[in-house]
């Protein structure tokens, strides 16, 4: 079997836990290792337990184990095929803690701050002009969507707005690495009242887009910071109060659909 062929001999309990681990970590190291490729088919069942001698129990307790961390997926009438890289696993696994945890969108929007004056002040020393006129667009057809009230448009728009800013860092590791950011971004850029175009505070964004446009980083960061000064305001409040558990309520007050747009992504 191409990428697979056979195991090196282990020191293994007989335990079908152990073993169940074993052969998902081996699998797993040669898929991280790109010995198995995106796309590539696993044996079937039988023939992983003939290549590796288990037993179909401990396969399936490892296919699953793989499945559950995003390197595999089981298709019906197709088999187990190894899956293209993707953060949503991790991503899930963010969002859980803190759906289980006691902090606030408001806590969560601290956060963000923190995060993004920095990168803003990065993207301002590393970005190009043809992230500015990316920018430049979003942040017009921020203004459009929002004037025709086209609530769940002005939120997708908003988020490609701040995932530019990000992207025109152009470190691609930096990237990687904080791109699950997008959806705290999605799950804390709800407006607090629903059908209120001020709330989108479009404007704020303007003097963001200026300082990254000339090549300015502190004019970025400070803009940035701005920027989120007006959720500190006393009409946020409430918002910042709310526990971040409780986001899906606050997608039905405003109208919009966080999990919509990441499908999008």
């Amino acid at each position: 079997m191409t990428g697979l062929g056979t195991f090196p001999a282990r020191d293994m309990r007989s335990d079908r836990a152990t073993l169940s681990d074993t052969v998902a970590e081996e699998i797993g190291g040669r898929i991280l290792r790109g010995e198995l490729a995106s796309g590539e088919r696993l044996p079937t069942e039988q023939a992983l337990c003939d290549l590796l001698g288990v037993s179909r129990s401990v396969v399936r307790d490892a296919v699953r184990t793989l499945a559950a961390r995003g390197f595999v997926q089981v298709r019906q009438g197709v088999g187990t095929v190894v899956t293209a890289p993707d953060d949503s696993v991790y991503t899930q696994a963010l969002i859980a803690l803190l759906m289980r945890s006691d902090l606030t969108v408001g806590d969560v929007l601290e956060a963000r701050s923190a995060a993004e004056t920095q990168i803003a002040a990065i993207a301002a020393e590393r970005g190009s002009e043809s992230d500015w006129i990316a920018l430049d667009a979003e942040l017009n057809g921020l203004t459009e969507v929002v004037e025709a009230a086209d609530w769940q448009a002005a939120y997708d728009r908003h988020l490609e707005f701040h995932l530019g800013i990000l992207r025109a860092v152009h470190l691609p590791a930096l990237e990687l690495m904080l791109l699950p950011m997008q959806h705290f971004i999605l799950v804390s850029s709800l407006p607090p009242r629903a059908g209120d175009a001020s709330a989108w505070e479009v404007e704020s964004h303007v003097p963001v887009l200026e300082g990254l446009r000339a090549g300015d980083p502190e004019a970025a960061r400070d803009a940035m910071k701005r920027h989120f000064e007006y959720m500190r305001t006393r009409k946020y409040g409430r918002f910042r109060a709310t526990p971040f558990r409780e986001v899906a309520q606050l997608e039905t007050l405003a109208g919009v659909s966080a999990r919509r747009a990441a499908s999008r992504r």
